[in-house]
């Protein structure tokens, strides 16, 4: 659905008695078509306005807004894209110089060069009990969580705006949850969710960190509720999960989660520094860590941490030179999920002060994302667990419950490195996730045909194949075995047109390794001992996941760990 924004108008004085020019364009955003208007008078620009665009609201509105800022402050295009919305700063970019062209600007116009600015001078010190780097789930929620021990706190993001990778997920979180699943027949237990988590992970984590993660998980759950987090009746399996542990918020992803987060940090008086990049770790004479040096327009600024630093950096998927380093299968032409701004400078500094890393080389790539740019929307909802994956010939090749590495791997070595999601009408009883896929049909992002074989012919997949893999399925659900394959959730036949269609291919989507931590979040050294004041939570440690993740379960891992991380650090 096309997501409508006001800005304020940010304009400059006209210069009266000359000619005024004004033209609109729709141009392809991020995520979808984009309308813009561009006003100028004499040579000058003297309006801009984004009047719709479908990117991500909260990611997308702050960085327009601040770019548009520049441009009219500075009356060119060679303004820097605002970081974490780099592909949306760029699509505006491009549709304010088409529309600047049309009212006769020439390129020297339109690109001025910037104005030479003065490095500023030094700050004074900024003092803190807790020093938090990174504005995601993890670093959101150690924020709140040492706030609410007394602590003061300063969370420093180096993006124009909070949410990291979190703001950005499809939002499930796994935790036991009886009250649910019992009416549903789902046998589920702490046992359980630490087995799958612990084994699905190839038994590469730190079983001690699985165990905090899979038993505080609720606790978790119910921390985001008291701050007013609202969550859905529906409780569903991710990806590479086998049993039904996932919770949703009201909007199904997780804009929720930081808003609610966001919102918490300003009644307790957090401090949030946007634009801010954590450059170094200071530590004094013992290697205690003491504070972090960062950059902000320009001028250099020290925090004093009194109690101590929480790295929640996230990881290092964006970051091409660093994965390749680890895994050189992960070159440059593959897609990304993540926010540009997962570089992985956190693990850089905390091993600059001596942290041990660990499971670095094992980064996950998720199986199930768009073919155009790896994000993870225009999926058909539910497709998992009531659909089935055709390979470019029409025919099955996996189990569709299998890990994500295994799919991931299949999916890879298909023909043309793509599949395609297969689901019939049955696919949700949900309203709202009707309407969802019903917008991808319009869209042209999901193809949706009244047989099975329209659809291979949309495809250009062989009819029979098709016809045949479903078939055999069918009667896998009846007899629930599925002898070739041995797909475990057998739910529904796909039987019941219409029947939907989506290309998938992979991403890379999490990295599990980064610095080890200890029970209390506590960054360890080479000698596995605590390195004084500096603490980890989220995507930036490892030892949690393992080889592999299952699905829902990085957001109780930013959450449980967060929380710990916070009460730490302001108790330290």
């Amino acid at each position: 659905m096309k997501i409508k924004i006001i800005l304020a108008w940010l304009s400059l004085a006209l210069i009266s008695g000359c000619a005024a020019s004004s033209t609109r364009c729709q141009i392809e955003g991020y995520l979808g078509p984009m309308e813009i208007e561009v006003r100028s008078q004499n040579q000058r620009i003297t309006e801009l306005r984004v009047l719709s665009h479908e990117d991500t609201a909260e990611i997308a509105d702050p960085a327009f807004a601040e770019f548009i800022a520049q441009v009219l402050e500075y009356q060119t295009l060679q303004i820097d894209a605002v970081a974490g919305a780099t592909e949306s700063c760029q699509a505006l970019r491009r549709g304010i110089e088409q529309l600047l062209k049309r009212q006769g600007f020439t390129d020297e116009q339109c690109f001025r060069p910037l104005p030479e600015t003065p490095v500023k001078q030094e700050e004074p010190l900024k003092t803190y009990d807790v020093v938090v780097i990174g504005g995601g789930g993890a670093g959101l929620t150690a924020a709140v969580s040492a706030a609410q021990q007394g602590a003061s706190v300063a969370v420093l993001e180096k993006t124009g705006s909070l949410g990291g990778n979190t703001i950005r997920a499809t939002a499930m979180y796994n935790c036991v949850d009886d009250a649910l699943q019992r009416p549903l027949n789902i046998a589920d237990s702490e046992q359980l969710f630490f087995e799958e988590t612990y084994n699905g992970g190839h038994q590469k984590a730190k079983p001690e960190l699985v165990r905090i993660l899979t038993s505080q998980a609720d606790e978790g759950l119910a921390f985001l509720q008291e701050l007013g987090l609202q969550i859905d009746t529906v409780i569903d399996n991710c990806l590479g999960g086998e049993h039904a542990r996932g919770h949703y918020s009201k909007a199904h992803n997780g804009t929720d989660f930081i808003q609610v987060l966001g919102d918490a940090c300003a009644r307790e008086g957090v401090d949030l520094y946007l634009n801010t990049k954590a450059e170094a770790l200071l530590q004094d004479d013992s290697g205690a860590i003491i504070g972090v040096t960062a950059a902000h327009e320009r001028q250099t600024i020290q925090f004093e941490a009194r109690r101590g630093v929480i790295l929640a950096t996230g990881g290092f998927g964006y970051n091409v030179e660093m994965r390749m380093h680890y895994d050189q299968s992960l070159t440059g032409d593959l897609l990304c999920s993540n926010a540009p701004g997962t570089l992985g400078e956190g693990i850089v500094m905390a091993e600059a002060v001596g942290a041990s890393l660990m499971n670095m080389e094992y980064i996950e790539l998720y199986p199930m994302a768009d073919i155009y740019d790896g994000g993870l929307h225009n999926s058909i909802p539910n497709a998992i667990n009531h659909g089935i994956l055709v390979n470019t010939q029409g025919d099955r090749f996996i189990r569709e419950d299998a890990g994500r590495d295994e799919l991931a791997e299949a999916i890879r070595s298909q023909e043309h490195g793509f599949v395609y999601s297969i689901a019939d009408d049955d696919f949700s009883t949900l309203q709202e996730d009707r309407d969802f896929l019903e917008g991808l049909v319009l869209m042209g992002q999901v193809v949706k045909a009244d047989s099975l074989d329209e659809l291979a012919r949309l495809l250009d997949l062989d009819p029979v194949l098709l016809n045949t893999a479903i078939a055999d399925y069918n009667r896998s659900v009846e007899a629930q075995n599925d002898p070739r394959f041995h797909r475990k959730t057998l739910i529904n036949k796909i039987d019941h047109p219409p029947f939907y269609a989506t290309a998938k291919t992979v991403t890379v989507h999490h990295t599990l390794g980064g610095v080890e931590i200890n029970e209390r979040t506590q960054v360890l050294n080479s000698q596995k001992q605590p390195i004084p004041h500096l603490f980890a939570a989220g995507e930036v440690t490892g030892g949690i996941h393992g080889a592999n993740r299952l699905g829902g379960n990085s957001f109780p891992d930013c959450i449980v760990f967060g929380r710990i991380a916070g009460t730490e650090a302001a108790r330290n």
